[in-house]
């Protein structure tokens, strides 16, 4: 599957380079936070309630969870038929990038006969009551439903962030993908359990798309990133499974990542509980899924799962950490005496995946940057509070937008990019790009 990256030279002037000389922080220039266009509670609706046609925020739903499976997505399905038609092309698109363009009637054939259901029968209906009123082939829904979590580029953290007299951490993400038709479909949920009811959580996703990516609710919030490799993949019998997995999700004998974390956001309708991040630490591990990064905050602790199908390396952090679409392994120093052992143990990378070292190597980047900001940060705050240590250390939540809005971190393939507030359960701002962060001509400016 070839991966569509971002230009490793594009340097355009409202994007500074992030990986600048480190002064002394104060006097550095910084992007301006953008006044308009910024995403908060009250401006996602107009006057009357409804919510507000504005470019750079996504359209507001309500999905009551108390209404048959079938009927929660009807509104949203007739507002978006004509662009979730437009991506039935996708499904050819996703074959002939895997060279599989020759083969593409006889594989439609039998993804018509054996993409008829998600593991989930909640879901399955959900899928098939956009069917209904799309128009749109199930077998397509599955794909896009089973498929789409394998394909993006991500950033994704925690940071600690002033509040009040306080302090707390705030759930930072961009989610970047090269397929420019889904910008027309991302949209923020908002879930309720009873008609006219309080949110119980909300989810910024694609219109056709039931699983979750990113999502929030009181006291959670999850992220989901691409991982492109998984361990031991030199093993015939490690590929096996992994890859066994992948045709089960296809299937529906096995739910998908996205569908695992959505049963993480929502009660178990069997204890009517929420699990919280200790619980999810604890069992997410083994839970079988394919390979990916799962970033999940509480608001006093965030975590890090680099995923593999049985298995899971965390990492945690109440004051700073970062995940993109490499394994930190990566990142780590190659002394004379371990080279030999590291080159052995350095994860192998899916092989049918053209353009892969770009990606990592912008994945690396990003973190970079971001990373970068962080320590900028600490130096700040250890300046004027002498004595302190990186764990006391806490920014403004206008510095997290900021840092999302620099160049790479924001780029050409960025769909949307938002910061998460898990200790009240709400998006705190959210930005998306109908069209590339900038232009063409821009970039050309930088060639």
């Amino acid at each position: 599957m070839p991966v569509v990256t971002r230009s490793q030279n594009a340097r355009i002037a409202a994007f500074p380079d992030p990986r600048r000389e480190q002064g002394n922080g104060d006097d550095e220039p910084q992007r301006p936070l953008p006044t308009e266009n910024v995403y908060t509670r009250e401006s996602a609706f107009d006057a009357a309630g409804t919510p507000a046609e504005d470019p750079y925020i996504p359209p507001i739903y309500t999905i009551d969870l108390s209404r048959p499976p079938a009927e929660r997505y009807i509104e949203l399905a007739e507002d978006f038929k004509p662009q979730l038609l437009g991506l039935t092309g996708l499904f050819t698109e996703v074959l002939e990038s895997f060279g599989l363009g020759s083969h593409i009637k006889a594989i439609m054939t039998l993804a018509r006969l054996f993409l008829w259901r998600l593991h989930s029968n909640e879901q399955t209906e959900e899928l098939r009551g956009i069917c209904k009123v799309t128009g749109i082939d199930m077998y397509l829904l599955v794909a896009f439903n089973t498929l789409l979590d394998l394909f993006m580029g991500c950033t994704s953290g925690g940071v600690r962030v002033k509040d009040g007299n306080s302090s707390k951490m705030l759930h930072f993400r961009t989610l970047d993908w090269g397929m420019d038709a889904l910008r027309k479909v991302v949209v923020e949920l908002e879930f309720v359990d009873r008609p006219h009811g309080e949110v119980i959580a909300r989810s910024i996703t694609y219109a056709g798309f039931v699983g979750v990516l990113t999502a929030v609710r009181k006291n959670l919030s999850i992220s989901l990133n691409f991982r492109p490799n998984h361990n031991e993949s030199t093993s015939k019998v490690s590929n096996i499974k992994f890859y066994s997995h992948h045709l089960l999700v296809l299937l529906g004998l096995r739910p998908s990542i996205s569908s695992v974390l959505r049963s993480y956001i929502f009660a178990s309708p069997q204890t009517h509980k929420k699990p919280d991040l200790g619980s999810i630490l604890q069992n997410l591990p083994s839970t079988s899924s394919t390979a990916s990064y799962v970033i999940a905050s509480d608001g006093t602790t965030t975590t890090v799962f680099e995923k593999d199908r049985i298995t899971a390396k965390t990492m945690c952090s109440s004051s700073f950490i970062v995940a993109t679409n490499h394994d930190t392994l990566l990142e780590e120093p190659l002394a004379s005496g371990e080279r030999q052992q590291l080159t052995e143990t350095r994860p192998s990378y899916q092989p049918e995946v053209t353009g892969i070292e770009d990606l990592i190597a912008e994945s690396i980047d990003r973190k970079a940057c971001v990373t970068a900001e962080w320590q900028r940060a600490v130096a700040r705050y250890q300046r004027r509070h002498p004595g302190t240590s990186e764990a006391d250390v806490c920014v403004a939540q206008k510095e997290v937008v900021e840092w999302l809005e620099e160049y790479p971190i924001t780029n050409e393939c960025t769909h949307f990019a938002t910061v998460m507030d898990p200790k009240l359960g709400e998006f705190a701002w959210v930005r998306r790009y109908e069209d590339s962060a900038y232009t063409d001509e821009e970039e050309a400016s930088q060639d």
